[in-house]
């Protein structure tokens, strides 16, 4: 017979279940006024991000909104998917923008919708505009939405590593990378007077040191078991390494009008003040460049070139480096067997990442000859463009004379694009001296191998050559 009539009972049934809330309260306990959790659940969720308070922000009226009341996100994603791409295609950017946003506070950590979304707006977006101030505004669009998405997601290193693609290759290597460097430290939109985006370049950095930074947390994160999916672990971790390459470079080729400009703006200067900052800056950026490619030497064979990864080359699992002598491949392996599988798993994986290129690029381009020689180039084409053709005929004979030992130093060298371009250049300002006074350009000169060998390409290299003359 049962010991407890039918209000004790309710009474012990209503206690056990003040009981059992006091845990669930204290384990679920929402954050306060201030944003700091005070439940167990909350604090992880915060700590992993995977709270989802956005959702009162999609448009109450909206079609989605509708699927989200009745549990059918999923759905709801799908139908802003097809309204983004159908905005995209009648080119309704501010509609699409606003959709996309939509989207994420659906699938916040879905991250290719970071993915696909941020390069949309960085590459497919911003080439629809005219204006070069406009495509740079969607390109920031795209790395500002992918910093947002890093900030949603922070264990992905996938979306660290494209976001320092935009930084990185999309301003520095697109077709208005000049334009786009430039903005990149002076904004063209009036509201920042003439300074950076402090939401895009907080530091004030050149686009390709804070690419490094991105590219430099993606791989801490990839270290920390964080795995990413976009490409061989080898080639991925190179990043950091190649941005230090690809800024050094880029001082080279920008380096001094853009400095030059920074320092010269909304300033009145006699040109006895214009020829003495000129040389200022000249002496500046030379020592800078060549300091960067040291720099860049020393991260990719110190850093990224004595990292270890394990393979799998040819059925074999084998542990190699980028940078390793025969020496070293020696100690590792135990037969002679086992030395040229390693051997030739280094060697596969350095012709994968172009390791021996970039390092013997490297070598050379800090060495005082190769500085010398992008230097007096620089000032051929600023003589030229004065028309002291004189000059700029001395200039360039110097330079086809230190690029043809530089490539006889170096000849791997002579795949690239760039140095291979000065050295044309150069050929162009020594020949249109002679055209200019009535002559025939002689039949030997330095670098007359290379300029043969290409050409076919010639009206392409004359075509940029008559482009470093055009306003900015």
């Amino acid at each position: 017979m049962n010991r407890f009539n039918s209000q004790q009972r309710k009474f012990l049934y209503l206690g056990g279940i003040l009981l059992l809330l006091i845990p669930i309260i204290s384990l679920g306990m929402p954050a306060d006024s201030k944003g700091e959790a005070a439940g167990v659940i909350a604090r992880q969720r915060q700590e992993y991000d995977l709270g989802e308070s956005d959702l009162g922000k999609i448009d109450p009226s909206s079609a989605a909104m509708n699927l989200v009341l009745l549990g059918l996100r999923g759905v709801a994603a799908n139908v802003l998917w097809v309204q983004a791409e159908e905005q995209k295609n009648h080119k309704d950017w501010a509609a699409m923008r606003a959709t996309t946003e939509s989207i994420i506070r659906l699938q916040p950590h879905y991250v290719k919708v970071w993915e696909y979304n941020g390069w949309n707006l960085a590459y497919n977006v911003s080439v629809e505009w005219d204006a070069v101030s406009d495509r740079y505004f969607w390109v920031k669009e795209g790395g500002k939405f992918l910093q947002e998405g890093v900030n949603r997601n922070r264990n992905s290193s996938d979306l660290l590593w494209h976001t320092g693609r935009i930084y990185g290759p999309k301003i520095g290597l697109s077709d208005e990378a000049r334009f786009f460097r430039r903005f990149f430290r002076a904004d063209p939109n009036p509201i920042y007077e003439g300074n950076v985006d402090p939401e895009f370049n907080p530091t004030d950095e050149d686009n390709y040191l804070v690419a490094k930074e991105w590219f430099t947390r993606a791989n801490d994160i990839e270290g920390q078991g964080n795995r990413q999916t976009i490409m061989d672990r080898s080639i991925f971790r190179s990043y950091p390494a190649r941005s230090q390459l690809d800024y050094a470079s880029a001082l080279q080729k920008y380096g001094f009008n853009e400095e030059y400009d920074r320092r010269a703006a909304n300033t009145k200067l006699t040109e006895e003040q214009q020829a003495a900052m000129q040389l200022e800056v000249r002496d500046k950026l030379r020592e800078q460049t060549r300091t960067a490619w040291e720099q860049g030497f020393k991260d990719w064979t110190q850093s990224y070139g004595q990292e270890e990864y394990t393979v799998d080359y040819r059925g074999d699992i084998l542990r190699i480096r980028m940078e390793m002598t025969e020496e070293a491949i020696k100690d590792l392996a135990k037969t002679p067997t086992d030395y040229r599988k390693i051997a030739d798993a280094v060697m596969a994986y350095q012709n994968m990442t172009n390791y021996r290129y970039w390092r013997t690029r490297a070598l050379c381009e800090a060495e005082p000859d190769t500085a010398e020689a992008h230097w007096l180039l620089f000032a051929a084409v600023e003589e030229y463009r004065k028309q002291n053709f004189e000059k700029a005929h001395e200039h360039a004979t110097r330079v086809m004379a230190l690029l043809e030992e530089i490539f006889k130093k170096y000849p791997e060298l002579e795949i690239e694009e760039d140095m291979v371009e000065d050295g044309i250049t150069a050929v162009i300002i020594w020949q249109n001296f002679y055209r200019f006074n009535g002559e025939r350009p002689p039949t030997d000169f330095p670098l007359k191998r290379i300029y043969d060998e290409r050409a076919t390409q010639l009206p392409e290299y004359e075509r940029k050559f008559n482009r470093r003359f055009l306003p900015y």
